[in-house]
C-alpha cells in the first residue's frame, strides 16, 4: 500500500488533471504546478514503492558517523604525509569521499534516487498552483478565464481536477509607435511587415518578448552598433473593451544624445593565425580586405566567399553573425569571432560614426584522429568492431579537408546448415573523402549558392564482406554536391540536399556457398533473377537525397524529420557512355526511399515518437534484377525489432526447414522490392541517465512480381494483412556523448503464421528465446543492442 507510511493527517497526491482547455498547452500548465503528484502506472505507484523500499536501508546517523570517520582518517593521513604536495592529494581524495557521503545523505541511496518521495498533499501549495495557473492563462490572453479545482479523496489518496473555463481571449486590434528618432522610425516601419504581432491574433506575452528580440536584432542589423534591448518598451492597453488589445511600441533615445548613431565600416582586418608575441604579421590585401598572417596558409579567394563584412557598408549584426557561422562551417578554424572598435582619428571627419572590423580566426589542428570501439550483438554472440579515422585540414590551402578511415568488425550469424551453431562473419574496409568548401563544376560555378554552405565531396571506398553465404568486395567512387537550407540565416540548417551526378560501384564476388547459390537459382526461376544480383557487376547511378530535420542531437524538441533517398542506375550504358566494363554485369534500375519521423514532447522527459518508412525499387530497361545492396530488407534493431535482421518477409512467405530437407526454399536474408514499415515509441525517463521505452513495430517487404516464394508479391487487396507486428520494452543508457540501447521485442502477428497456420503468435512468447540459439524462422523474441535511438 502506497499510503501505509503516511501520518495520521497526511494524504498522498496522485494526480492533478486540467480540464476544459482547448487553446493552451497542457504541458505548459503542468510545468507551473507547485507540487508534482506521484507518478502512477496501471493504478500503482512504482516509483514511490522503490523509494520506500530504499528508505529501509537509509540511515542518516550512519552517514554522519561515516563522515566523522573520514574526517579523522583524513587528519591522520595528512599528519603522517609531511610533504605538502602529498598532503594536498590526500586532502583532495578524502574531501571527494566526504562530499559523496553528504550527497548521499541529502538525496538518499541509489534506490531512493531511482524512486520518488511521497507527494504529501499541501493545500497551501495547491493555492500557489492556482495562482501560477492564473498568471499563465493571463500571459496567453485569457484575461476573463475562470479557474477552480475539485479535490477527490479515496481514503488517503487525493486526486485534483483543475476546471478551466478559457472564455473569449483578448486579441490585438491596433499597433502604434512612439519613436522620437525619425531615422530609426523609418527603419522600424520599413520592416513592419515582419512583425510577429498581427491584428486579430490572440495576445501572448511570450510572443511580445519575441517581438522585442526581433526589433532589437533588426535595429542592430541596420548600423546601430550601440543599440541595446533596454531602449525598447511595450505599452499594452486593454481598456477599450470588446476583448481588444492596443500595443504601443516605444524606442527611447540615448540619455546623452538626441538620436541613435548608425555606424559605417572603415577597414576590415582578417587574422588567420594565433598571436605570437613580438612578431609582426604580413599583410595581403584582397577585395578591399586586409589579410594578416605570419604565414598565409589560407587562400584569400576562398575566405572572401565566406566574409560578409566589407568596408563602406553599414555595421550589421546580421552580417557579423553570418560571417562567423560561415567560417565555423568550413571546419578549419578552432574558433572565430568578429569584433569592432570605434575609429578615434582626429584627421577623419567621419570618425565619430565609423568602425574598424577585426576578424580573428584561430586554425584547428592540422591532423585530427578519432577511434571508435564497440560491440554488436547478433545471433547470441557479441562481435567487436573498430573504426579509425584521420582528418587532415586545409590540404591545399583552400580550406579543403581530407578524411581517411579504416574499419573492421565481426558479427554473429546464424548457420543455416546447423541451427545450433553461430558463426562469425567478417567485414573490413576503408575510405577517403576530400571536401571542398564550394562547388567545383566544369563551367566554374564557384560562387553558386554561397548562402547555402555549398560543398563538393570526392569519395572513394573499399569494403570486403566475408559471410557464411558469400564473399563480396565493393569498390566505390562518387562525386557529391552538398548544400543546406536555413529557416533563418543565423539558425541551424533544417534541410540538407545532396546531388550525386557520378556514382560508380564495382562489385566482385569471390565466393558463393553452393547451398545459398542453389536457393538463389530456385528463386530465379520466376520473373526476378536473384542469382544475377550475386554476379560480379558494375553499377553506375545518379542520386538525389533530401533530409529535413528540425530536431536536436538528443531528440528533445517538438520536431519532424523527413529523408528521401532516390537514385536511377545504369543510364550510362543506355546512353553509350560506358557500354561495357571488364565484362561485368551491368544493372539498370530506379529506387526511392522516403522516411518520415515525428517527435512529440509530453513534458517531464516523456516523448511520443513515430516513424513511417517506405521504399520501392525496380529493374529497368529489361534488366532482371537489382544489385543485391539495393534491395530492401526488414527486421533488426532499427526496423521491426521482433524479427532478426533482414529476415522478415517477403509478404506472407514462410521459411521452413526440416530434417528431410527444405519444405520451401530457405534463404537467410529475404530481399524485397517494396518496403513498408511503421514504428511508435513512448519514451520516458526512469531515473538519472536511465530511460525506458515501450514500442510497437509493423512492417514487411514484398516483390513487385511473383517469384518462387509463395505470397511474396505485393497486392493492394492484401498487403495490409501481411504487415508483421511486434512489440516490446527498451532500456536506454544516456551517457550524453553516446546512448546505449537494449530493446527486447516479441512477435505479435506473423503474416506467415506458425507451423499450424496461426498468425497471432503472441502466446508463443518465451523470454528464454533471448538467450537460446534457435532457428530464426521459429524464434519469437529477440534482444537488440545498439548505439543511439532506433529512429
Amino acid at each position: 500500500m502506497p499510503t501505509k507510511n503516511l501520518g495520521e493527517n497526511e494524504q498522498l497526491l496522485l494526480g492533478i488533471e486540467p480540464k476544459g482547455i482547448s487553446n493552451v498547452s497542457q504541458t505548459d500548465i503542468e510545468a507551473v504546478y507547485q507540487q508534482q503528484p506521484n507518478r502512477t502506472f496501471l493504478a500503482s505507484t512504482p516509483y514511490l514503492a522503490i523509494y520506500n523500499f530504499g528508505k529501509r536501508f537509509y540511515s542518516p546517523s550512519r552517514i554522519d558517523e561515516r563522515i566523522e570517520e573520514l574526517r579523522t582518517k583524513r587528519a591522520n593521513k595528512v599528519a603522517e604525509a609531511g610533504d605538502s604536495t602529498k598532503s594536498r592529494r590526500i586532502q583532495d581524495r578524502f574531501d571527494r569521499r566526504i562530499a559523496r557521503q553528504r550527497d548521499r545523505k541529502e538525496k538518499g541511496n541509489l534506490l531512493m534516487q531511482i524512486g520518488e518521495p511521497p507527494a504529501i498533499y499541501d493545500s497551501l501549495l495547491m493555492e500557489r498552483t492556482m495562482e501560477q495557473v492564473n498568471i499563465y492563462m493571463n500571459t496567453k490572453g485569457f484575461f476573463n478565464h475562470e479557474l477552480s479545482y475539485e479535490k477527490q479523496e479515496k481514503g488517503k489518496k487525493v486526486y485534483i481536477t483543475l476546471n478551466i473555463d478559457e472564455n473569449e481571449p483578448y486579441r490585438y486590434s491596433e499597433f502604434n509607435y512612439t519613436i522620437p528618432d525619425d531615422s530609426l522610425l523609418k527603419v522600424v516601419k520599413r520592416y513592419e511587415g515582419r512583425s510577429l504581432l498581427k491584428a486579430g491574433d490572440v495576445y501572448d506575452e511570450q510572443l511580445i518578448s519575441a517581438e522585442r528580440d526581433r526589433l532589437y536584432e533588426m535595429v542592430r542589423h541596420n548600423g546601430y552598433f550601440d543599440f541595446i534591448r533596454a531602449y525598447i518598451e511595450f505599452e499594452v492597453d486593454t481598456s477599450f473593451g470588446g476583448n481588444t488589445v492596443r500595443v504601443n511600441t516605444i524606442i527611447q533615445n540615448p540619455e546623452d544624445r538626441a538620436a541613435h548613431k548608425a555606424y559605417t565600416i572603415r577597414n576590415v582586418y582578417f587574422k588567420t593565425d594565433a598571436d605570437r608575441f613580438g612578431l609582426v604579421r604580413d599583410t595581403l590585401e584582397y577585395n578591399n580586405l586586409k589579410y594578416l598572417a605570419y604565414d598565409q596558409k589560407f587562400s584569400p579567394n576562398i575566405l572572401d566567399k565566406k566574409v560578409s563584412v566589407y568596408p563602406g557598408e553599414r555595421y550589421s549584426q546580421f552580417r557579423t553573425s553570418l560571417t562567423q557561422r560561415r567560417l565555423a562551417e568550413m571546419d578549419v578554424f578552432q574558433f572565430n569571432n568578429v569584433s569592432y572598435s570605434k575609429v578615434a582619428d582626429p584627421t577623419d571627419t567621419l570618425a565619430g560614426n565609423r568602425l574598424d572590423a577585426y576578424i580573428n580566426a584561430v586554425p584547428s589542428k592540422k591532423f585530427q584522429e578519432t577511434t571508435e570501439l564497440g560491440l554488436t550483438y547478433s545471433e547470441r554472440r557479441p562481435g567487436p568492431f573498430s573504426t579509425v579515422r584521420l582528418k587532415i585540414r586545409n590540404v591545399f590551402g583552400g580550406a579543403e579537408n581530407l578524411e581517411l578511415g579504416i574499419r573492421g568488425g565481426l558479427e554473429g550469424q546464424y548457420n543455416f546448415s546447423n541451427p545450433e551453431q553461430t558463426v562469425m562473419i567478417r567485414e573490413f574496409g576503408g575510405d577517403a573523402a576530400l571536401t571542398f568548401p564550394l562547388f567545383i563544376l566544369p563551367f566554374g560555378g564557384k560562387n553558386i549558392l554561397q548562402d547555402f554552405n555549398p560543398r563538393t565531396r570526392l569519395y572513394a571506398g573499399y569494403t570486403n564482406v566475408n559471410r557464411l553465404e558469400f564473399q563480396r568486395t565493393l569498390h566505390e567512387a562518387s562525386l557529391d554536391y552538398i548544400w543546406f537550407k536555413y529557416p533563418r540565416p543565423l539558425q541551424t540548417p533544417t534541410v540538407q540536399y545532396v546531388f550525386s551526378p557520378v556514382n560508380v560501384n564495382v562489385i566482385q564476388v569471390g565466393r558463393l556457398d553452393s547451398t545459398f547459390e542453389a536457393d538463389l537459382r530456385e528463386l530465379s526461376d520466376m520473373s526476378r533473377s536473384f542469382i544475377e544480383s550475386f554476379r560480379s557487376g558494375f553499377v553506375s547511378f545518379i542520386g538525389f537525397n533530401l533530409i529535413y530535420n528540425t530536431n536536436d542531437f538528443i531528440q528533445s524538441r517538438n520536431a519532424r524529420y523527413l529523408r528521401v533517398l532516390s537514385e536511377v542506375g545504369g543510364l550510362s550504358s543506355k546512353l553509350g557512355i560506358m557500354p561495357e566494363f571488364a565484362n561485368l554485369r551491368q544493372f539498370q534500375y530506379a529506387r526511392i526511399n522516403p522516411d518520415y519521423r515525428r517527435y512529440i514532447p509530453l513534458g517531464g522527459q516523456r516523448y511520443f515518437v513515430y516513424r513511417v518508412n517506405a521504399g520501392v525499387g525496380s529493374p529497368l530497361f529489361g534488366s532482371t534484377a537489382l544489385p543485391y545492396d539495393k534491395y530492401f530488407f526488414a527486421g533488426g534493431a532499427s526496423s521491426v525489432r521482433a524479427w532478426t535482421a533482414r529476415r522478415l518477409g517477403p509478404g506472407s512467405y514462410r521459411t521452413l526447414r526440416t530434417d528431410e530437407g527444405n519444405v520451401r526454399p530457405y534463404v537467410t536474408e529475404q530481399p524485397g522490392e517494396v518496403l513498408l514499415e511503421a514504428s511508435a515509441e513512448y519514451r520516458f525517463n526512469m531515473f538519472g541517465f536511465l530511460n525506458g521505452a515501450v514500442f510497437v513495430d509493423a512492417g514487411n517487404v514484398w516483390m513487385l512480381k511473383p517469384d518462387n516464394r509463395p505470397g511474396s508479391e505485393f497486392q493492394f487487396n492484401r498487403f495490409y494483412k501481411e504487415l508483421a507486428v511486434g512489440t516490446g520494452f527498451g532500456l536506454r543508457l544516456n551517457f550524453s556523448v553516446v546512448i546505449l540501447r537494449f530493446d527486447i521485442a516479441t512477435q505479435v502477428y506473423d503474416p506467415a503464421g506458425d507451423v499450424n497456420g496461426n498468425k497471432f503468435v503472441i502466446r508463443d512468447f518465451r523470454f528464454s528465446d533471448v538467450f537460446r540459439q534457435t532457428d530464426p524462422a521459429e524464434r519469437r523474441t529477440n534482444l537488440n543492442i545498439g548505439i543511439g535511438y532506433p529512429f
